[in-house]
This record gives structure tokens, C-alpha cells and sequence, in this order.
């Protein structure tokens, strides 16, 4: 790709060794996963059919595309077409190959979502100190979510969280309002690099800084254990998520392009 940097590179590739590490708590037993050269993953699932890339879990994964012609990158799509799969999407992050991938899909009919970006946020280095809050943050583990009685589906969790609690690598944090659990949120700390994730909020508290309070929580924690590299994502739809990273001293990186694709558009062959 012109003007590409060899910088904003090495963190997608870091990005993409980190989706595959993260994938061991994410995926349920009905995903498959085929892992094609160091910056290709595909993850093809029947079960999953939303409308939402972010909640589809038929993915192609691609970091530019190496040594990937129009044909390998057919045969990819070809595995969702064998499993029966009508919808996947494709997340393109930045690489050399980067244009083919783009031709490629141009001639088979996807369609670019168009109603939010998926930033990838680099945390600056400067320390953002929260504002004062009566909210208290601490790191929890299992006995802390199951004493909250923090199940699948309680509005202040987010999918991905309890499948994390006691993997290594991971430090799971909540906010608490007196003695209620209102937000929870994770770290992932893989190779040099820190990712925040699992960031959610009980609807009835939200905007009372509790995301704030959780992101330099973890920020601090990633400084301890001494990592390089601090990064998120999220949607720029969701202001809030985005605003709060921003404050919180995260700059943009780079921008995953993802496109929707459906089943009998017309391809490269």
C-alpha cells in the first residue's frame, strides 16, 4: 500500500497475532477457525447470522494480503459457501496486498459498511487523570462476579468477559456504586502489548464515569506490567465509548475497512 508505514504495519500484524490469541476465550465450540500465513484468519460459524459485523463471527481477517492473489482469496470465501453461510464480512486492516483485497472485493459484489468507522486507538503515553468520582474500581476475579451474581446477560457485562476470568494473560476490573457492580471492563496483556477490552456499563449508570474511571484503571495496570504498546478498538458510533478513549489519551492508529458480503455475489473467477 503507498504511504503506508512500516510502524502503523507492525501494529496490525501485532493486532492480528493478538485476535488470534483472544480467539481462545472468544470462540464458542460452533466456530471454525482456518489460519491461512501469518496475516489471514478466517472464522466461519453457521449459528451466527447478525446484520451487525461486530456481532457476526463469520469473519475474514486480513492484514494487507501477502502473497494473496484473487484466486486464495476465493477459496477462502468458497468456505462460507460450503458451510452454508449467507452473510460474512470482511475486515481489512492495513498492509501491503492491501488494494488487491479491495479489487478483489469490488468484482464480487461487497458492499463497504457505510454507517460506522472501526478506529484501532493507540494510547499516547501521556498520564490523563480521571475526574474525582464517588464510583470505586478495583480488580476482580471469579469470586468477585459470582458474589455481584454477574451471569450471562446482566446488562453490565459484556460477552467475552466471563469466558476470560482466570485465563492468563487477562485482569478483569469493575465499578462499583456502594456495593453494586454497575461496569465492568478487562485488560489483555499479550507479547508487549496491552488491549483494553470487554468495557460495558449497566444502562441505568451510564455517564457517571465509570468507563473513565475503568480505562485508566487499566491503563495504570498495563504501565505495571510494563507493556510497550497500549492499545483499543471500538465504533465510532459508539460516541461514548470513543470520546472516552480520546479523553483518556488514545490517538487513531489506523482504520479496519469492513465489508459485508452475501452469498451468490458475483466473485473474481
Amino acid at each position: 500500500m503507498q504511504g503506508l508505514s512500516p510502524d502503523t504495519h507492525s501494529l496490525a500484524v501485532k493486532m492480528h497475532r493478538l485476535q488470534l490469541w483472544l480467539d481462545g476465550s472468544e470462540l464458542p465450540a460452533t466456530s471454525m477457525r482456518h489460519v491461512i500465513g501469518a496475516n489471514a484468519t478466517v472464522i466461519v460459524d453457521p449459528t451466527s447470522n447478525s446484520p451487525a459485523a461486530s456481532l457476526n463471527r463469520n469473519a475474514m481477517r486480513l492484514t494487507g494480503a501477502p502473497a494473496l492473489g484473487a484466486a486464495e482469496l476465493q477459496r477462502m470465501a468458497a468456505l462460507f459457501d460450503e458451510a452454508g453461510v449467507d452473510r460474512h464480512f470482511v475486515w481489512l486492516s492495513p498492509g501491503p496486498g492491501a488494494d488487491v483485497v479491495r479489487e478483489w472485493l469490488v468484482a464480487r459484489g461487497a458492499v463497504k459498511v457505510p454507517w460506522t468507522r472501526y478506529p484501532t486507538l493507540l494510547h499516547a503515553g501521556q498520564i490523563v487523570e480521571p475526574r474525582a468520582s464517588a464510583l470505586r474500581v478495583r480488580e476482580v476475579g471469579r469470586r468477585e462476579i459470582d458474589a455481584a451474581e454477574m451471569r450471562e446477560g446482566h446488562d453490565a457485562i459484556l460477552e467475552g468477559y466471563l469466558p476470560s476470568l482466570g485465563r492468563p494473560g487477562f485482569q478483569h476490573f469493575a465499578a462499583y456504586s456502594q456495593d453494586q457492580v454497575i461496569a465492568t471492563a478487562a485488560l489483555a496483556h499479550f507479547e508487549d502489548m496491552a488491549y483494553l477490552t470487554y468495557a460495558c456499563t449497566a444502562e441505568a449508570h451510564r455517564r457517571r464515569g465509570a468507563q473513565t474511571a475503568l480505562i485508566a484503571a487499566r491503563v495504570a495496570a498495563a504501565r505495571k506490567l510494563g507493556c510497550r504498546v497500549i492499545t483499543s478498538q471500538t465504533l465510532t458510533m459508539l460516541e461514548d465509548s470513543y470520546a472516552n478513549l480520546r479523553r483518556a489519551g488514545f490517538n487513531e492508529a489506523y482504520e479496519r475497512e469492513v465489508y459485508e458480503c452475501r452469498a451468490h455475489a458475483p466473485d473474481s473467477r
